[in-house]
């Protein structure tokens, strides 16, 4: 992935009080490393898919070895829900 800034400064992350946090700050929060793994079943058949921490759907596999590739190929960190 990459991240593309205007001008020849780097991009500085926006400091964010957690108790005041906008819906827009709460639906960004791990972005874009976070994700999580879920496990299904589609028409008879087990399924893997990943979603970014805002519950956008990145991917689908049917191998659960790929799911652990695609996220160590690109630097993401998995997380469980509870």
């Amino acid at each position: 992935m990459q991240n593309k800034t205007s001008g020849a400064t780097p991009a500085v992350q926006e400091l964010v009080d957690i108790r005041n946090m906008t819906d827009a700050q709460f639906l960004s929060l791990g972005l874009p490393r976070l994700v999580y793994v879920r496990r299904d079943s589609q028409l008879g058949q087990e399924m893997f898919a990943i979603y970014a921490a805002n519950g956008e759907l990145m991917g689908t596999t049917e191998d659960s070895e790929m799911v652990r590739s695609a996220i160590d190929e690109h630097a993401l960190v998995a997380t469980l829900l509870h």
